[in-house]
């Protein structure tokens, strides 16, 4: 299954850099009490609040920030790189099985 990016991979427009980065490498503490995110968990909600992220193309901080939102609110989060490609690969498998 390919890997869809929020930045098409001919983008020319410089991205902002940034000293902080949205999400930890595996065995991370931050956000102690969130469960990470698990495939099981995706629905049609969710489904749709990623096309439209894709469709505004925000950084991956913004991404990681506005699903966290939703997410948190049941218990979960994303919180590594892993939970963010789980969360992705996720998204794609379901709509690819419910379109």
């Amino acid at each position: 299954m390919s890997r869809s990016t929020f930045l098409p991979p001919s983008s020319t427009k410089a991205q902002p850099a940034s000293n902080v980065s949205p999400l930890h490498h595996s065995g991370s503490t931050t956000m102690r009490g969130l469960l990470p995110f698990q495939a099981e968990v995706m629905d049609e909600g969710l489904y749709r609040l990623y096309e439209r992220l894709r469709a505004i193309n925000p950084n991956v901080q913004q991404v990681v920030w506005a699903l966290n939102v939703a997410l948190n609110q049941h218990g979960w989060a994303i919180r590594t790189v892993e939970d963010l490609e789980c969360f992705m690969d996720a998204a794609e498998a379901w709509g690819q099985e419910n379109d």
